[in-house]
């Protein structure tokens, strides 16, 4: 059975609608779910609502909603009522619009993000209803003299968010046309005022995941939003960023969402190869074009036909081969090397570098034609030190990723203190290595500051000569076993012995127990 409202113009049934999880809009306004043709009923008279699993009406005047139980008439206006109903088979939503819409139950879980540069805001939707005004007393103030104080509500629905004008005097735009009520799916922007929002999806306990990318922080929910916008657009793309904050990981949710989705994804470290290699790694080479070229070998550019081709450090390559590269964005079409024939390929192109192209092409290092040849959109994925907000999602999820390979594995919270205070030099994919390695070598269900202390020291190389103390809480949280606390250390087990002794020359003997029932460390040499 299904909740349903009948609209009724003198007792006469007018039109049915089915009550779902998003709102119902009811008023004269022709934006309206529920569009009443009677000149005393305001614009927006009220909502139907799901109020503790049941339809509930919100008359909009900040009272909780009322409850609407079958059979009930409500009065609306001089001559129109709505009575709410049960229907075996749900009835097809009418409005007063001339497309309907169909609201569906929640799936996606969203954020907005409000604004740009440091006033930038990430506003979780949770799956309810959100106005945006100026004024104070609604879900979003945005401070914008250019907005009204009730400019627009957001409606969840299961693909993404109806977008609501309430009445504002600078409208809504979407993609430069001022609308009334649209649905907007993940990844679209709005404009009210001179503010604009963006609509981003995001996953649980505060993560946005696109293609695998895992998020929390406004500055990274700003770059998933850009690759959304950006994937089913051919155009070459340029991703800047550090070594190590997951450009190839951008890449791939481009690929994961454009039209080439389908085909082969190919990566290629153009500045991780022998410059001897670089052209038939790209092009391919025929048998015989060279000494070594015992059989023909198809370059990244066939490869990928059909789908991405992802070339890493593009800045690297040198300029003979950008020529060569030039030719084939120009024509797209590839020539082996030794070969005779061209082949044309179809391929998405994505780059990325840890350098200012612009400022290599200035210096002489970077070809401008071929600049102005793939720099056409860029994204920029800021550092791991920039967004602190990331580093506990992050860890949590590299976590999981090793389930299958250490068991279930949780963080403590100081654990997540100390992940939260380190600088990170090689981003997230030194944050990767330290999770990992605190929980392959933790001897507990739960990873503590003192393992991952053990795995950041470790995967830096040294302990720091000053800190024995540093020792003495490894060798206690794996309850005094010295060679399971070397192993977790990455150290010989002479070299732990002696910075225990160092500690007992620090705080005496009587604080030298580190766990067991003796005075001294248990030197299980079988562990």
């Amino acid at each position: 059975m299904y909740d349903a409202l009948i609209l009724r113009f003198r007792g006469e049934p007018l039109r049915e609608f089915v009550v779902e999880t998003a709102p119902l809009e009811v008023g004269k306004s022709p934006t309206s779910d529920i569009v009443v043709h009677d000149a005393s009923v305001p614009d927006r008279l009220c909502r139907i609502v799901r109020h503790e699993g049941e339809p509930a009406v919100d008359f909009l005047d900040g009272h909780p909603p009322m409850p609407l139980p079958l059979g009930e008439l409500l009065t609306l206006g001089r001559h129109h009522t709505l009575v709410r109903v049960r229907t075996e088979a749900p009835p097809l939503r009418t409005s007063g619009r001339t497309e309907p819409m169909t609201m569906q139950p929640v799936e996606v879980a969203l954020s907005l993000l409000i604004g740009a540069g440091p006033d930038l805001r990430c506003i979780a939707l949770d799956g309810r209803s959100l106005v945006l005004g100026s004024a104070r007393d609604v879900d979003v103030t945005i401070t914008d003299r250019h907005v009204s104080q009730r400019h627009c509500r957001l409606e969840p629905t299961r693909g993404g968010v109806v977008l609501r004008d309430l009445g504002s005097r600078n409208g809504c735009w979407v993609d430069g046309q001022r609308v009334a009520l649209i649905e907007l799916a993940p990844g679209a922007t709005f404009r009210i005022g001179r503010t604009d929002v963006r609509i981003v999806p995001r996953g649980d306990a505060g993560d946005a995941r696109v293609g695998g990318m895992v998020a929390a922080s406004p500055a990274m929910l700003a770059v998933l939003s850009e690759v959304e916008r950006m994937a089913r657009c051919s155009l070459p793309i340029v991703i800047y960023g550090e070594s190590g904050v997951g450009k190839e990981g951008i890449a791939r949710s481009l690929h994961a969402r454009g039209r080439a989705a389908d085909g082969p994804f190919v990566a290629l470290n153009a500045g991780g190869l022998p410059e001897g290699t670089i052209e038939s790694e790209l092009f391919g080479h025929e048998r015989g074009a060279f000494t070594s070229a015992n059989q023909t070998h198809r370059g990244v550019f066939e490869q990928a036909d059909g789908g991405t081709l992802f070339l890493d450090e593009i800045g690297e390559l040198p300029l003979a081969l950008q020529a060569r590269l030039l030719r084939v964005l120009e024509t797209w079409e590839v020539r082996r090397v030794g070969g005779e024939e061209s082949r044309r390929v179809r391929v998405r192109l994505v780059c990325a570098t840890h350098r200012d192209l612009r400022l290599a092409v200035e210096e002489g290092r970077f070809r401008e034609d071929l600049f102005y040849r793939i720099h056409q959109l860029a994204i920029t994925v800021p550092p791991l030190r920039e967004r602190p907000e990331d580093v506990e999602p992050l860890a949590r999820h590299f976590v999981r990723e090793l389930l299958d390979d250490v068991g279930a594995r949780d963080l403590e919270p100081d654990a997540i203190d100390l992940l939260r205070q380190q600088p990170w030099q090689g981003n997230v994919r030194e944050l990767r290595n330290v999770v990992w390695v605190a929980a392959a070598l933790s001897p507990c269900r739960t990873i503590s500051k003192e393992d991952i202390r053990a795995a950041i020291l470790r995967s830096r190389g040294a302990l720091v000569e000053h800190e024995p103390d540093v020792v003495m809480r490894v060798v206690h949280a794996h309850y005094g076993n010295v060679s399971a606390a070397a192993r977790a250390l990455g150290l010989p087990r002479s070299t732990v012995r002696d910075r225990i002794r160092r500690a007992r020359s620090y705080v005496g003997s009587s604080a030298a127990r580190v766990g067991g029932t003796t005075d001294e460390p248990n030197d299980d040499r079988s562990s």
